[in-house]
């Protein structure tokens, strides 16, 4: 009877969206059982979204003085590029439409925009798996992805608030860059920045689901943010690269977090393009999370938790 009533219990937990854990001594592998059925009124989704954007941000303050260091680099970035492109406007006074006071910008926007690569939340979803706090995670009564994109949008605030907005307003003032063409451009530019959230969630999400597999992902931490930096047109704007492939990478969603952005700030793009090209971020963010999703499911039954 006892019996019974445990597995009457378990199954009525199962259908609640609980998580198991079998483990036993000698076996690392878990198997975890989660159920996306979260209960909770818009308001309740809010504030939970609330806690976790200030919680990331009390981890930020925790962390002040790594911040002023990462600040510190993106200046030195921003200035290393602003010298080379004046370099190259010696002999010209335009490059493919751009003058020396567009690229100022374009460097100055690219350089913030993409400094946000070499975090993100890929790392810590890492180092969950790899010192097995994703078993905790799992547990939580939040869908762990969930977790992850108010971490991830909490992040992207701190960003635009204490390191996006004083450093563009700043280094354009010294070096002598341009504000936004109209006020609609800059509206645009502002719904597409917004939207390149979505893009670089569900990349760092898939890059860090990959470390279910591997229990780690400094190497391919790494290779993200070099592939990201190059594709999306943070280092060098994408026509310079051959007119077949800068073709082709306007149309892939890195380009939605960087190229796209930036020439709709400068007013590079008719209101047609603006809008197809926002058009196109979006659907990008839908399709980068039904792919990333579909791929959550099957990791997350790989989970592998190191230590026992």
């Amino acid at each position: 009877m006892l019996k019974e009533r445990k597995i009457a219990k378990k199954k009525k937990n199962l259908r609640n969206g609980n998580v198991y854990r079998q483990n036993s001594y000698g076996c690392k592998k878990a198997l975890m059982i989660e159920s996306y059925q979260w209960e909770g009124s818009e308001k309740k989704v809010m504030k939970k979204l609330y806690y976790l954007i200030r919680m990331t941000f009390q981890t930020k303050f925790a962390y002040i003085k790594a911040f002023w260091f990462n600040i510190f680099g993106t200046a030195v970035s921003i200035l290393i590029y602003y010298f080379l492109w004046k370099y190259v406007f010696q002999s010209r006074d335009e490059l493919n439409g751009f003058t020396a006071v567009e690229i100022t910008t374009y460097v100055i926007i690219s350089r913030l925009l993409s400094s946000q690569f070499s975090g993100g939340i890929n790392r810590e979803f890492s180092e969950w798996v790899q010192k097995g706090n994703i078993v905790v995670e799992l547990l939580r009564p939040v869908p762990l992805v969930f977790t992850l994109f108010g971490k991830r949008v909490g992040e992207f605030l701190f960003f635009i608030l204490f390191k996006g907005i004083p450093v563009s307003i700043l280094a354009t003032f010294i070096l002598g860059g341009t504000g936004p063409d109209g006020a609609a451009n800059f509206a645009l530019f502002l719904v597409s920045v917004f939207i390149s959230i979505g893009l670089m969630f569900w990349i760092e999400v898939m890059v860090g689901l990959i470390s279910f597999f591997t229990l780690n992902s400094y190497g391919i931490g790494y290779t993200k943010t070099a592939l990201m930096s190059i594709l999306s047109g943070g280092i060098v704007p994408l026509f310079l690269f051959p007119e077949g492939v800068a073709k082709v990478l306007d149309y892939m969603p890195f380009a939605g977090m960087v190229s796209v952005p930036v020439h709709i700030y400068l007013g590079k793009y008719t209101a047609a393009e603006a809008f197809s090209f926002i058009g196109l971020q979006i659907i990008w963010v839908a399709l980068l999370g039904i792919g990333v999703m579909a791929f959550y499911r099957f990791a997350i039954k790989k989970v592998v938790v190191q230590g026992g």
